[in-house]
Order: structure tokens, then sequence, then C-alpha cells
């Protein structure tokens, strides 16, 4: 055959062998099957980039691949038969073109290579699926997994990756956005479910445009697929509302637009959005209901202003303010209405509800009503009452409320029975009950006796070491006699002992100084009335801002922890400024001072005053456990030169002070005290006391006092509960020396009761008389009692309210005194203790023969019962600096020299 003949058949043949080999390809290669069982796949070896222990993979990986495309219904070629084409054409696996040969040789439509990396616990599979016949371009597909015990589902996810490139659908390539124009791109983007490379799926594509849609910023939406290489391009085109360009409120009189606009989330600038503009309304709508207008009507308009800009109007028709007009409680027959409704926080429109905001309707307090009076026919013997939901009218002239009730019958009290696990005589665990002495007076059931009553008997066995003790209770009712038998059930349970006591937060505090407070140690039998104490005194001790103790089961159920949780607080304190008090005048004054020294408890303090009357300096220090003993040593060091009327006086001294407690609420203190003072610049006229005090003088005292102390609260916290009582003897000079002589004996009393609220009532008196002790020396001048201004009775000059010198009418002081305050205390601000007070303080002191409670000579008639009375206001701030106290007194009687009226500021005092 001639050459060129030669060349021109090959050719031919060649031609007609890739039409053939076209023609017998897969339908996958020339459109998109329905089904995975139409589809052949070749996998072959993957190269592994590991250590020698993973090379296993090399073929290990293909049939495991193999195996889970088998299972997801494609037809993998077998491993034999991959091996035999490979040998036919004498190539190796990992050749570039063994892949291609073999899928060719064994009529696969796709063919698998890749490898397989593992650095450090990451692993990674990269994976191509190659066309053999190249109508389409190699397709990757990528997975990644940590720790080799991940590689089953990250094969997994390389198949459901892959299975869309096998079944021949269609990639989203690209997502873009269209038509934003005051909203970012991203707004749309993060809503879409679908993602790039993913296979393109219709119902996702829908979703997705409901999604869009469903953001409320736009008016039209669309998705357009378009044709690009490699796949599809999603395009997901908008058409925004407009922006706004302003906000306006009309028919608006009651309230500001400003104040309208404030509750609307609505902003300039921002997209018209339905949703946002429908809560705004129903805000609208809430702001004017909270005052009364509950015929209110809200709606909106927008004004177009062009350029995709509108601006947005709320349209509002206030209405009439409505009141409530009357309250009806339909059904109440046994309970009078007017009783029944004091009990309710919802009021009916009265003369005085300008004052008290009475007759507005507060509808989250409905709920409340409901159950307030369910609460009050239950607390009264009506065991089965009900209280249905009311209902409520808006008219024109008001509001009308009615609450519907069923009463039943009325049911008293016939007896009260304890049963159980009893760990007492019943009538001892009676008398910790309050039902059993309303059943002795047949009263009626009382349901909140009965709750009280069930805490009671639990506390009572918790305090016995039943901390898990439980208390229930059973009623017999007795429908024809109308009476009701109450048994308390009790179960103890197991008794717990305390494992161990933990400590956490306290990032100053060392722990003994926290321990030595408790009352419950590791392995001490539970008990709640010492939990209880424990948290208080860690709260009255003041180095913590908050405390909580918290029982912790553990795996033994007779045994817990305690985990106690304290927050360190700043116990330092420094500072400096200018002050005024209307004795002192204006002066200045600095501060160093810290109560949790070194985290041990240790208090210290240096202070300074500078002033026209006064100018001290004053050194303290107290450790209130000795070596962590109950004893309690301090020291203080004092220098003053204070002005009085009639002379000047300059002290130079210290006292010991010791404290050891007797009891848990008992505190025994004494002191010695050594003053070397001096009494100079007498004025001319001047009472013979004072003239014969005149001079140098050494004091020598000792002090014993003994005070019981069971308030509650503690630092900037109110006591609400609890009462001070503190008795003192003090002698000085006798067998101790010096040049003072006498004896002073002294009570005080102090009372705290929480009555409504946070508002809380404090009663505090003294009492006091000072006499010559057994060297028969006159009482020294400065031993002596004078009343008046702050810390005695307020609204009267400080030292005025005195006996007078008969001779010179110059005030001398008593050999007796009492006064007694009056003060009624709410807290504005407990976190900043600010604490106000409105108070009635009472006084007087008497001289030698003279009668307390009687009138003493005076330049001016006595008041009644010889006492000199005040009313006024204060309030205290428990500042940086320590306590400030502004206050306003006015006297209710006349006194010398003194005006009827103070306002009085002082430092470092306590309400």
């Amino acid at each position: 055959m001639p050459r060129g003949s030669s060349t021109k058949f090959f050719l031919a043949l060649a031609f007609l062998t890739a039409f053939l080999a076209v023609s017998a390809a897969p339908r996958s290669l020339r459109a998109a099957v329905t089904s995975p069982r139409e589809v052949t796949v070749v996998v072959m070896p993957f190269e592994v980039n590991a250590g020698e222990d993973l090379k296993y993979l090399r073929q290990g990986l293909p049939d495991l691949l193999a195996d889970r495309l088998r299972e997801a219904g494609f037809t993998v070629i077998d491993k034999d038969t991959v091996q035999k084409a490979l040998a036919s054409k004498g190539l190796d696996a990992s050749a570039p073109s063994a892949a291609k040969e073999v899928a060719l040789l064994t009529n696969a439509g796709y063919a698998i290579t890749g490898s397989f990396s593992k650095l450090g616990e990451t692993l990674s599979i990269d994976a191509r699926v190659t066309d053999p016949f190249g109508l389409k371009a190699p397709m990757p597909v990528f997975t990644s997994r940590e720790g080799l015990i991940n590689l089953l589902p990250a094969v997994d996810d390389l198949v459901t990756k892959m299975k869309g490139d096998l079944l021949g659908l269609e990639r989203i390539v690209d997502i873009d956005v269209e038509g934003t124009n005051a909203l970012d791109k991203d707004v749309v983007l993060l809503r879409l479910t679908t993602k790039k490379g993913e296979v393109l799926d219709a119902k996702a594509v829908n979703t997705d445009l409901k999604a869009v849609y469903d953001l409320g910023y736009f008016d039209d939406v669309k998705i357009l697929l378009r044709d690009v290489a490699g796949g599809k391009k999603m395009v997901v085109q908008v058409v925004e509302k407009p922006r706004i360009l302003a906000l306006g409120v009309k028919g608006a009189s009651e309230k500001s637009s400003d104040t309208v606009l404030k509750v609307v989330n609505s902003r300039k600038g921002a997209v018209l959005n339905p949703k946002v503009l429908a809560e705004d309304i129903a805000a609208i709508r809430e702001l004017y209901r909270k005052d009364g207008y509950y015929n209110i009507k809200v709606s909106h308009e927008i004004e177009s202003a062009g350029q995709g800009q509108a601006r947005l109007n709320f349209v509002i028709e206030e209405g009439q303010k409505l009141y409530i007009k009357k309250i009806t409680i339909e059904g109440a027959k046994q309970l009078s209405e007017s009783e029944l409704k004091d009990d309710m926080v919802l009021k009916e429109r009265g003369l005085f509800s300008w004052f008290s905001q009475g007759g507005i309707l507060k509808e989250d307090m409905l709920e409340r009503d409901t159950s307030a009076l369910a609460a009050y026919y239950n607390n009264r013997g009506f065991i089965d009452a009900k209280v249905g939901s009311p209902d409520i009218q808006f008219k024109e002239d008001g509001i009308y409320i009615t609450f519907k009730v069923e009463e039943g019958a009325r049911f008293r009290v016939e007896k009260v029975t304890i049963e159980g696990d009893l760990i007492a005589d019943q009538d001892k665990l009676l008398a910790e009950t309050k039902l059993s002495l309303a059943a002795n007076k047949k009263d009626y059931l009382d349901r909140s006796l009965v709750r009280d009553d069930l805490k009671a008997l639990t506390e009572y066995y918790n305090n016995f070491g039943y901390a898990y003790a439980e208390a229930n209770v059973r009623m017999n009712d007795h429908p024809e006699e109308k009476t009701v038998d109450v048994i308390y059930v009790m179960r103890k349970l197991q008794k717990v002992y305390i494992r161990r006591v933990l400590i956490e937060g306290n990032t100053k505090t060392r722990d003994n100084v926290i321990l030595r407070e408790m009352r419950l140690a590791d392995g001490a039998l539970f008990n709640g009335k010492l939990l209880k104490r424990s948290t208080e005194r860690l709260d009255k001790i003041g180095y913590f801002s908050a405390v909580d103790i918290e029982p912790v089961p553990t795996g033994n159920p007779e045994e817990m922890d305690l985990k106690i949780r304290v927050k360190d607080k700043d116990t330092g304190k420094i500072g400096g400024g200018i002050g005024y008090s209307t004795y002192d005048g204006v002066y200045f004054a600095g501060a160093l001072d810290e109560q949790n020294m070194f985290g041990k408890g240790w208090g210290a303090g240096l202070a300074g005053q500078w002033g026209k009357k006064k100018t001290s300096y004053t050194f303290n220090v107290f450790n209130p456990r000795w070596d962590d003993s109950n004893l309690g040593v301090g020291l203080q060091a004092y220098n003053k030169d204070e002005s009085y009327t009639d002379y000047q006086r300059s002290t130079i001294g210290t006292t010991l002070n010791f404290a050891y407690p007797v009891g848990e609420y008992t505190t025994l203190s004494w002191s010695y005290r050594l003053d070397r003072y001096d009494i100079y610049d007498v004025a001319t006229g001047a009472a013979s006391s004072i003239v014969d005090a005149e001079g140098v003088h050494i004091a020598s005292a000792a002090t014993a006092s003994l005070s019981r102390n069971t308030t509650n609260g503690g630092g900037m916290t109110l006591p609400t509960e609890g009462t001070i009582n503190t008795v003192s003897v003090t002698n000085g000079g006798a067998i101790l020396g010096g040049h003072d002589n006498y004896i002073k004996l002294g009570y005080d009393f102090t009372v705290y009761q929480g009555l409504i609220g946070d508002l809380v009532i404090k009663n505090h008196a003294a009492t006091a008389w000072v006499g010559r002790n057994w060297t028969n020396a006159k009482v020294p001048l400065g031993e002596r009692f004078t009343l008046g201004g702050v810390g005695t009775v307020r609204g009267y000059s400080q030292r005025k309210i005195s006996p007078l010198d008969d001779a010179t009418g110059q005030a001398i002081g008593g050999d007796k005194m009492f006064f007694n305050n009056l003060d009624l205390l709410y807290p504005l601000s407990k976190k900043m203790g600010i604490i106000s007070s409105v108070f009635f303080d009472m006084g007087n002191s008497w001289k030698e023969g003279e009668m307390p409670f009687s009138g003493p000579t005076r330049r001016l008639a006595a008041p009644p019962l010889g006492l000199y009375k005040s009313v006024g206001v204060g309030i205290q701030w428990f500042s940086p600096m320590g306590p400030l106290k502004l206050e306003f007194g006015y006297g209710l009687d006349e006194l010398y020299e003194s005006t009827k009226s103070k306002v009085e500021f002082s430092m470092g005092q306590t309400f």
C-alpha cells in the first residue's frame, strides 16, 4: 500500500475508534442520570503522606471508599479487575495515565484518585473525580477531620460531596446580590442556606427566596441562575423598601414627639421594615396604656421623598384617659367587698388618687390581685375558694373590672396533730407551731400559718442534724361541722454531718479569719440555726460585699460539705478634704483607715482634724482575735486641743482596750485610759466648778461593760430586727491614781424593727449617772453630762442642755442624764449606703439635788416631764471617707442661748 494511502487509512481508523468509544460511553457523560446505579466508578490506590504505620491506607483507604460508594448505590469496579487492567497495559497504579486507562478498559464512567495526609492530629483527604473521555474537567473534592478515629466520617463526607459530580448535577460556583443600596449585601448573604460549591437544590433555593423576603426590607425578591464556567451562578435580585429620611409623630398632645420616638426601634437612615414597624406601633400603644389611654389608636403613613427615601409618620388618636371606675367582686357574700379590696393593689379612682396614683390600671397587677384574693380567702378558712380571671370592660366613663369568686364553705380548725418521725414529744413540737394556738381558739383555718408551721418544723429538725428533714401537711375536713383537722407529717431522714468546710472567692482575707466566724466546722453535726448565724457573723465583720454559704451534697447521704463563697471588698480608706460642722465650723480633715490589714482582720487608723474649735490627732489599732483566740486587744492614742465657751482644754492620752465574747451575742469589754489634760484660758466670770478645774490634771480610769447585740445587718446594711443592750461602769482615780476621782454608771439600749418594705423604726435610749467614789472628791468637769446636737438631742446647740451654775448662770453639766432618739429610717440606695431618717428626740441632764424628769433650775420654765424635745429629718451616706450625716432638727421647747432649729453636719457617726 502506498505510504500516503497508509496514513489516511490509520487516521480514519483512529477517528472511527474514537467515535465508537464516545457512542458507547455511559449516559452520565452526556446528561444527568437519575440513579447512582447508572454510574460505574473505578477507585485507584491513594498516595499516603504519613508515617510508615499508616502506609496500609494506600490500598485500605480506596477499599473503604469503594465500600461506602457501593452503599450509596454506585457500581464500583472490584479491586481484582483493576489489577488485571493495570497488568494488561503494564502500568503502575501511580502512573499519571493509569486512572484514565483503567477506566477505559473497565468501561467505568469515572476514575477516582487522590492522596491522604496526616499532620499532627489533623487528617485530610484530597480526591479528584476524573472523566476518562475528557468531556469534563477533573473535579476536586476535599475533606478533613481531627484524629484517626474520624477516618470513616471523613470518607462519608467525601462520598456526600462527590455524589453530585458523579450524577452529573450542576454546582453553584458563585453567589451574588443585586439591587442593594442602603443595605449591605451581607444582610442577604447571611440568610442564605445555599453555599458556594454545593450541588444545585431547587428546594433550598426556594427556601432562600422566602428567607430573604421575610427579612422585611424588600418589596420584591428574585433568584436567578446563570450559566457560568463550571456550573451555575446564583444571583439574588432585590428591590429595597424606601430608606427612612426622617421620623415624625402626628396627633400626640399628652406626650411629646421625643417621648414617643424613644420607644420605637425604627431609625433615621434605616430601611423601612414592616416587622419593626408593627413592633413600634405596639410599643407606642403600651406607652399610652400605662398611663390610662386604653382607647389609643396608632397607625402610620409614609411620605415619599423620592430617590428611594421616605418620611415615616406615626399617626396617633389618643382618646380619653380612662381610670378604674368600678371594681366588683362578684360572689363575695361572707366577706365584704371593701375588706377584699383593701388587700388588692388595683384601686378605684378616688379623691386623693392624684397623689396616690390610684385608679390606674396596671395590667401586670391583674394576675397578682387574682392570686391575692384567692390567698385572702384561703387564709380565712375558705379552703375551696376559687377566683376566676378578671373581666375588663373599657367604657366611655372609665374601666370596669369584675372578679368572679366562688367562696365555698368556711372551715374552723378543730385540732392540730403531728405524726411520722417525731424527735420530741408532740406537745413540744406543737409549741413550735402557730396553728395549734388557732385550734385552741377554734379560729378559722389560715393557710399562711400552715406554711409558717411547715417552715418552723423543718427548721426545728434541721437544728438537730436532720438537714434533709421534710414536713408535709394533710387535712381532713368535716363538711357537716365545717371543721378541719390539720395533721403535720414529719420525715426526719438521716442525720447529716459536715464533712468539710470549703472557701471560695477570698483573694485577700485569710481562710482562718473566715473559719473563726463559722459556727459549724469539719465533723460537726448539721444545725440550721448555726448555719444562719455563721452567715450573719460573716456579714457583720464587714470584710465582704457578698457572702453565701451553700450546703453541697456528697456521695454519702450522711455527709455534706459547706461551700462558703465570699467576695472581698475594699476595706482600706484614705482621704481628706474640707468639712463643715455647725459646732466646729469650717475644718480640714484627713484619714487613713484599714479594717482588714494583711487579710488578718486587724484594724488600724490614723486621723486628723484641724479647725477653729478643735484640733485632734488619733491613732488606733485593734486585733479582734489575738493569736486566733477569742480575746480582742486594741490601743488608741490621741492628742486633742478643744475650745469651749469658758475655757480651753488640751489632752494627750492613750487607751488600752480588751474584748472577750461570753456568749453568741454578748461581749465583755474592759479598758484602761490614761490622760494628761490641761484646762486653761478660763474666762472671767466662769462658773466656780470651771475655775476650780483650771490647771494640769492626770486622769486614770478603768471601764468594764457588758454588751448584747442581736441585730442583723452590718457594714452599710441597715438592721431590720434585733436589739443592742449595754451596761457599763467606770472608776476614775482612787487605787488607779491620778487627779480625777469618780464613778460612772451607764445603760444604753437600741432596738430595730422592720415595718413595711424597707422601712425600719429605730429607738435608741441612754441614761447615766456619775458621782463621787470613796475618795469623796468632786466629780471632774469633763465627766459631767451636757446634751444637745448630733448624737443626743438634735435641734439644740451643742452642750446647751445642761444645769446652770446658781451664781453665774453658766452651763456646768449634770450628774444625771437621759435621752431618747426615735428614728424612722429608709434606705434610699442600698448599693451606695444612703439612708434617710425622720426623728423625734427628747432628753435632759440634771445636777446634784435635782430629780430626773422634773423641772431643774433654769432661766426659762421647765418643759413638760423635764425633757427637751425636738423633731427633724436627716440623711446619711456611707462614703469612702466614712459615714457622713446631714440633719435638720427643730426644738419644740425654749432653751437659754440656743436657737430652736439646727442644720448639723458630722462625720464618723452612724444611725
